[in-house]
């Protein structure tokens, strides 16, 4: 129970520290942004706690983290588990001190007098077939290959490595980018707030069948992730973009995006000539769990009601895969390694091709002393990173650090500064664009700052601002001929 009373402690802790943000900022969006960071934190403490005093039935509830046990050690509640919640409540809670300190109130009308910004939506869409067509392109002969040997394309593509990989994932992040964030701000256009549309009224038809093509190709390729960051950014800025948010535009967005996702999940671990044939070929028969304290529960069991039907298809692993990452540190007495971030960081500016050793980060490090095989279904947390970086105390400065970052962001959108169309696109998009690139971030150590910066911040607030200073060029253009 001592548990479930710290628990209960840290999240009271919380929410006074939400409320005091959003009564001093009025950005509803950080309660999405705290939403995230609770789901990859917390949440998982709440079902296991509950687990582990009954004697691990979760199964029965469709609880299904249990393979996490072998792939890294059992999860016990001792003292370690109690130093682990600790450990991220001390860093939660400097993320709101940090977010507090930096934030201001609203202050001005500075959004309403900021002049309007045009999008023309063709460049929007250019850049999403061309990235598409580049993206095809690098993972081509891994998809041939796929169909050769009749095996997943999702499989054999996250089990290859080639050439073009990273690439290819930020040709996909751009064309999802570029599709969604374009469809949302022309769907928030009939009462804009920041960025409007004259005429191009076929981008109303345009963008859903180039986002199907889109979602087609990424179902493929039983990739989810580029959706889902994209899905969440384009929410986020169509509530930023609208003066008074349309319900049903917002619906038939998350509808066509959510879909997908749904179907994706089902079906990527089969072959094209199984989903083809709508024959999936039956999965080999498995052992019991070795660890001794789940030896009774069964190995992917068969939902047998509806309350392990339901907790099997919204129970996700998610919560557990890096929440157990601080309790490994205590339970194998994981040492710091002072700046293995850093050093890493420095040295993944080096291209590969000039240097194609890197130093270890703070994943690999975590997972050498704890005794683990790398990249077998578990993450390290944030603040398992920032420990290995220095210690405890690094898990409060690493907090902190976040929460400075996240509240000047909502800062800068509370009153949009500078003159220049890439500051005011800046202003506008970062805080939503940091909240979208949370569940990448909280699972991960700060080694994730430069993915951030690459894939957080610049492709989509590349395109945006591509797009609007186009259209400024060509609104002058046009000016100017009338003029003459």
């Amino acid at each position: 129970m001592m548990a479930y009373l710290l628990l209960v402690g840290i999240t009271v802790l919380i929410c006074v520290g939400i409320v005091l943000v959003l009564r001093k900022t009025r950005q509803w969006s950080f309660l999405v942004g705290m939403s995230i960071l609770y789901f990859w934190t917390f949440l998982g403490a709440w079902f296991f706690i509950g687990d582990a005093l009954s004697g691990y039935p979760g199964y029965k509830i469709g609880l299904g983290y249990y393979y996490l046990m072998e792939k890294m050690f059992p999860f016990e509640l001792d003292h370690c588990y109690l130093v682990s919640l600790a450990g991220y409540g001390l860093f939660t809670l400097a993320i709101l001190a940090g977010v507090l300190f930096m934030s201001r109130s609203p202050v001005s009308t500075a959004a309403a007098r900021m002049p309007m910004l045009q999008l023309d939506h063709r460049i929007f869409m250019l850049v999403a077939v061309i990235a598409s067509i580049c993206s095809f392109i690098l993972v081509r002969p891994l998809v041939l290959l796929a169909f050769e040997q009749e095996e997943s394309i999702y499989l054999v593509t996250r089990s290859t490595a080639f050439a073009g990989s990273t690439l290819h994932a930020i040709f996909n992040e751009m064309a999802v980018f570029s599709v969604l964030l374009g469809w949302s701000f022309y769907l928030s256009s009939k009462r804009p707030r920041y960025f409007s549309v004259h005429g191009q009224a076929w981008a109303a038809w345009a963008y859903p069948v180039l986002l199907i093509c889109l979602e087609l190709y990424l179902m493929m390729l039983g990739n989810k992730h580029e959706l889902v960051m994209a899905m969440v950014l384009g929410t986020l800025l169509f509530f930023v973009n609208s003066v008074r948010p349309d319900a049903r535009r917002l619906v038939l967005y998350l509808g066509l995006c959510m879909i997908p996702l749904f179907i994706t999940g089902k079906i990527r671990g089969a072959s094209l000539q199984e989903i083809s044939s709508l024959e999936v070929q039956k999965a080999p028969e498995v052992e019991p769990f070795s660890v001794p304290i789940i030896e009774h529960v069964p190995r992917g069991p068969k939902p047998t009601g509806f309350v392990m039907r339901l907790g099997q298809a919204f129970l996700s692993n998610e919560m557990f895969a890096a929440h157990f990452s601080l309790y490994g540190i205590c339970r194998e007495e994981v040492q710091p390694v002072q700046g293995v971030s850093a050093k890493y960081l420095v040295a993944s500016v080096i291209p590969r091709v000039l240097k194609a050793d890197r130093p270890a980060s703070a994943y690999d490090e975590y997972a050498a002393q704890a005794g683990l095989v790398v990249g077998q279904g578990y993450t390290i947390h944030q603040a398992a990173g920032w420990y290995m970086n220095g210690g405890w105390v690094m898990v409060a400065i690493g907090g902190l650090f976040l929460g400075l970052i996240w509240g000047l962001l909502m800062r800068w959108s509370a009153r949009p500064i500078g003159n220049s169309i890439t500051m005011k696109v800046i202003s506008i998009m970062g805080t939503s664009c940091w909240i979208a690139y949370l569940p990448i971030l909280v699972r991960d150590g700060p080694e994730t700052f430069k993915a951030l910066l690459v894939e957080g911040f610049g492709i989509p607030i590349a395109v945006v601002l591509l797009s609007a200073t186009v259209a400024k060029m060509l609104r002058k253009e046009h000016v100017g001929s009338h003029g003459a």
